[in-house]
């Protein structure tokens, strides 16, 4: 492949021979400061951590959609949640998303969710072919670190699951995960009340929405954050 990186060649005698194990260039140098800026407006991390998550999330896209593609499951497991988390704050980023997966896959890389009914109905297909859920994730665990081993060595295999397992584990991405709202709360507007906008007219109505909506809108100039309309006429995030 032309304009690619060399990544990790596995063992001749293994079963990996038809894996991607070149990381295109073009892909290596993508770069989206407006994600990283949105990530780090929802978590609390430094810029270095959130363009070092994105670079492996750019990675872990990559074998996604080998994954995808060759009906390989392909799963997001605990200790590379925080990835996940990047791959949502990309999707925002509709525009950009679209032309990415185009560019670099050729389609469109659909994020497939999971929830618990998702895991019981997998348990329940699971049984009935008598296998354990231990022994299905043990067996799909064991593929897809084969995968990641393979296309880009033991050093992004340490770093999924132990370095980023250690530093973004559940219990510390609930600690630097951001509220909704984390400027200063004097900004902050207020709603009407209920019984009191029943009563009014739909201009009445309209005009006590704006005016509630004044504190956040328009703060003046005075220590504004990313929410305020002192930054509407440019994008937040570029």
């Amino acid at each position: 492949m032309e304009n690619a990186i060399p990544m990790y060649q596995p063992d001749p005698a293994s079963n990996t021979d038809s894996l991607p194990f070149h990381f295109p260039m073009e892909l290596a140098e993508y770069r989206n400061d407006g994600i990283i800026k949105k990530f780090r407006d929802e978590w609390s991390v430094s810029e270095h951590a959130a363009c070092d998550i994105f670079e492996e999330t750019k990675k872990f896209l990559f074998l996604a959609d080998y994954a995808q593609k060759h009906c390989v499951t392909f799963e997001i497991d605990e200790a590379v949640l925080i990835i996940d988390k990047m791959w949502h704050t990309f999707i925002l980023f509709t525009k950009e998303y679209a032309e990415f997966c185009d560019t670099f896959f050729g389609r469109m890389l659909h994020h497939i969710p999971f929830c618990r009914a998702h895991l019981v109905e997998k348990i329940r297909d699971l049984s009935s072919r008598g296998i354990s859920l231990s022994e299905y994730k043990r067996g799909r665990l064991q593929q897809q670190i084969d995968i990641i081993h393979a296309t880009f060595g033991i050093e992004t295999v340490r770093k999924w699951y132990v370095e980023f397992g250690n530093s973004y584990s559940l219990q510390k991405l609930n600690t630097i995960q951001r509220p909704v709202y984390h400027e200063d709360l004097v900004h902050i507007g207020f709603p009407m009340d209920l019984e009191a906008a029943r009563s009014l007219t739909p201009t009445a109505l309209i005009e006590g929405i704006i005016q509630r909506q004044n504190p956040s809108m328009y703060c003046g100039g005075h220590g504004c954050g990313v929410y305020c309309s002192c930054n509407s006429n440019k994008s937040l995030y570029s």
